[in-house]
């Protein structure tokens, strides 16, 4: 009775947290003034398990680029989450012991906030997370959300070194997650 009861407190959770959508541009601007519209590899890609992984760069915390493409030669777990978001919050250990346990096998795990709070703000969440040591990076416009097709928080997914999505995940990581281990196993 209660795991079922934290099961649903989970699961509800989870769909609370999906991505809220931005108000449609005033339709009084000026082009120039809107939004751009996402470049065509953005818009067409599809990152489906067994599909290659498109090219994505952000900002790091410390304001230096980050730049999926230099990660060849690592398989690579991307977190998308945010610091409002609680499932995000509470998988935050376990992808800690995730990295822990593979990284010497060539496993980067890599964090990728949507806030749209700013840098200093998701700075200081991860500092307050003393456990939180993996690669943080900073997307508040979302660009990965829309690569990934998603508006749910967190989503994850593993890249291989051939750069092959080789598993997705919309909701938290749960401790001892038996595909998302295979999947390891199988791309390490």
């Amino acid at each position: 009775m209660k795991r079922t009861l934290v099961l649903a407190l989970i699961v509800v959770a989870a769909a609370s947290c999906k991505r809220a959508e931005k108000p449609a541009a005033d339709a009084t601007k000026k082009p120039a003034e809107t939004t751009q519209a996402a470049p065509a590899s953005e818009t067409t890609a599809t990152t489906d398990v067994g599909t290659p992984m498109p090219e994505y760069a952000a900002m790091n915390l410390d304001g230096s680029k980050f730049d999926l493409a230099a990660k060849r030669d690592k398989v690579v777990l991307l977190n998308v989450w945010a610091t409002w978001c609680g499932p995000c919050r509470y998988e935050i250990p376990e992808l800690q012991q995730i990295s822990e346990t593979y990284a010497s096998r060539g496993l980067e795990v890599i964090g990728v906030s949507v806030d749209e709070s700013g840098v200093d703000s998701v700075r200081d969440f991860v500092n307050e997370q003393k456990k939180m040591t993996y690669p943080v990076v900073l997307d508040a416009e979302g660009k990965i959300a829309n690569l990934l097709q998603t508006s749910v928080l967190p989503t994850s997914i593993l890249i291989d070194r051939s750069r092959k999505i080789v598993w997705k995940k919309y909701e938290a990581i749960q401790p001892n997650d038996a595909e998302l281990k295979k999947a390891l196993e199988a791309a390490l």
